[in-house]
């Protein structure tokens, strides 16, 4: 009996790892920033909404959800403006690197689509 099994690859026949130049950066997660943005926003509706004045024509219930929701609005608006500048800040600042490709799953029966 031989002493290896025909389950186990052969890791000698694979090829060595080949290089490849590929890009990267930070990105930042711009569901953050939007998130962050409505809070934000959320608080100072909140604040405008309780402390600003008052009128006779709606409640006070009524004037704070209308403040909230239209700072929460701006708030993510503006949230995933900045986002996005510095997204397109960090593609600037983007360098490419060499990396090591290794073949994981061999070349049997993988289409590679």
């Amino acid at each position: 009996m031989s002493s290896a099994s025909p389950e186990t690859p052969d890791r000698s026949a694979r090829p060595a790892p080949a290089t490849q130049q590929m890009t990267a950066r930070r990105a930042p997660n711009l569901l953050a920033f939007v998130a962050t943005g409505a809070g934000a926003g959320a608080i100072a509706g909140l604040l405008v909404g309780a402390l600003g004045p008052g009128a006779l024509a709606y409640t006070r219930g009524a004037i704070i959800g209308f403040f909230l929701m239209a700072f929460l609005i701006l708030g993510a608006a503006v949230g995933a403006v900045v986002g996005l500048v510095l997204d397109r800040i960090s593609l600037r600042r983007a360098r490419s690197v060499a990396a090591e490709v290794h073949d994981v799953h061999g070349d049997e029966g993988h289409s590679g689509s």
